[in-house]
């Protein structure tokens, strides 16, 4: 019984279960050019369909054909690749645009993320790791390790030392730019001095990088204080043992614009000018018994002078 049993050819008669791939290349034209030519028309018969669906894609699954078709389409090898293709065509094909070409609505793709999403377990979200019965300090220690997959390291031993190195800068310059255009961080650091120090940071090489530290890249370096606690500081090179504080004008007591008397703190009104600046020589006091040399950036000097202070900086670090 045709279309069940057999399909016919509209161009050459002939009879066959399937007609798309090989034999409509020998007629030089895809099964899009075919549905085209014969709107309705089917291109394998209905138990074929059966068939191919019972079984389809079982194959694929298997770690031969899931790593030979990675490789396969992998980077520039990709037909969609954006060196083969425009933004549009890109749309086109991402059932993530708007512009997906099997949508007529916008309510369509809506409903496709959200059902996406609602399947999706996020593993750098608290509830994620409490779902899987930690508790609320083992869940926070998951958090952070998942936090602290993206590194130079993991990067090159993913894609190798120079694409690697790529993929790793790329990402920090994009984490830069949010910086810049997201606002005030409220971490106890301000947005201007990531920003202030991502800029340095691609001043050094790769293999010195991970001797950095500050907030957004990694984390703050400490110290102990004698009496207890820690002292927190703002970039570290720890290599070189130097350090950049960077003082908000208010928070430090900027000495060109408050007297000792003054009472400049937002917060802790009771802490005077010369209060804050004997807290911050004991922390200068506790680096420097260590090793290291500090160099103190005003949160008004790098505004009104950005590149002149990331050029100070860059001859205190000998990034010449």
């Amino acid at each position: 019984m045709e279309n069940q049993e057999f399909i016919i050819c509209k161009i050459c008669g002939f009879k066959s279960q399937r007609i798309y791939g090989r034999h409509l290349k020998s007629h030089d034209l895809t099964s899009e050019d075919y549905k085209k030519m014969y709107p309705g028309e089917p291109l394998y018969t209905e138990n074929d369909n059966k068939k191919t669906s019972i079984n389809s894609g079982k194959h694929m699954k298997t770690e031969k054909y899931k790593k030979m078709f990675s490789e396969k389409f992998k980077g520039e090898k990709n037909p969609n690749h954006k060196s083969k293709t425009t933004l549009e065509q890109r749309q086109k094909c991402s059932p993530f645009s708007n512009e997906f070409k099997n949508y007529s609505t916008i309510e369509e793709k809506n409903n496709f993320v959200k059902s996406v999403c609602d399947k999706k377990s996020y593993t750098n979200r608290l509830d994620y790791w409490y779902n899987k019965g930690f508790c609320e300090e083992d869940a926070k220690q998951k958090l952070k390790g998942r936090q602290l997959t993206f590194t130079l390291e993991i990067c090159i031993d993913k894609y190798g030392e120079e694409k690697g190195k790529e993929i790793f800068t790329n990402r920090q310059e994009k984490w830069q730019k949010s910086l810049n255009e997201n606002g005030n961080l409220k971490h106890g650091f301000s947005k201007a001095s990531q920003i202030l120090f991502y800029s340095i940071l691609k001043y050094y090489d790769f293999e010195n990088m991970k001797e950095i530290y500050f907030a957004t890249k990694n984390e703050e370096y400490r110290l102990n204080k004698k009496e207890g606690g820690v002292w927190i500081y703002d970039f570290v090179d720890l290599k070189n043992k130097k350090i950049i504080e960077y003082n908000g004008d208010q928070y430090h007591a900027n000495p060109e614009l408050y007297e000792a008397n003054d009472y400049p703190h937002p917060f802790r009104k009771k802490l005077t000018a010369q209060e804050i600046w004997d807290k911050d020589e004991r922390k200068r006091n506790a680096a420097n018994e260590k090793g290291f040399s500090i160099l103190t950036i005003w949160d008004s000097e790098y505004r009104r002078y950005k590149d002149e202070t990331i050029e100070k900086c860059k001859i205190y670090l000998n990034l010449q």
